[in-house]
Formats: C-alpha cells, structure tokens, sequence
C-alpha cells in the first residue's frame, strides 16, 4: 500500500508537470486522456483504451486488469479504484 501511495504522488507530479506544458510541449492545446490508474497518456489517445463513468483506462492497464489473477495484489488495487469510481 504504502508503494502505491509513493507512485500516485509521483505520478501526481507528473500530469501536474504536463498540464503545464513542462513535458511534451509539442501537444500544446491538445486534450489527451489520463490515465485513472497509471496518470500516462497512452499513444492512440481515446481509441487506447476504455472509459468507466467518466474515467480512462489505457490498454496496458486494461490488459493487467483481465490477466490479474484473483487475490494478487494488481487484483486488490483494480478493485479498490472499480469501488471508487461507482461508489
């Protein structure tokens, strides 16, 4: 737990650092969707990856979310943001 509290502080660093303009300033005026759980904006933009009440999930995390076996700790942090976003 408290890993996935570092990587969320350092990963909220860095879409504060993109959302003014420090890191790829060649996409400036652009809207990219983050991210939910990793805060990256994936390569294909709204077309990698799927929406869940309103919140984004890139492909690779998609992918991690159907391969995370039952009770592994991946599974665990998918189910925390899920109960989240619906509750």
């Amino acid at each position: 737990m408290l890993k996935m509290i570092h990587t969320q502080t350092q990963n909220t660093k860095e879409v504060e650092e993109k959302a003014e303009g420090r890191i790829n300033p060649s996409n400036e005026g652009k809207l990219f969707p983050v991210c939910y759980r990793c805060t990256r904006v994936p390569k294909e933009g709204l077309y990698d990856g799927f929406r869940v009440q309103g919140m984004f999930f890139c492909s690779n995390c998609q992918q991690e979310l159907f391969t995370a076996e039952q009770g592994s700790p991946e599974y665990q942090e998918f189910l925390v943001l899920l109960k989240g976003i619906f509750y």
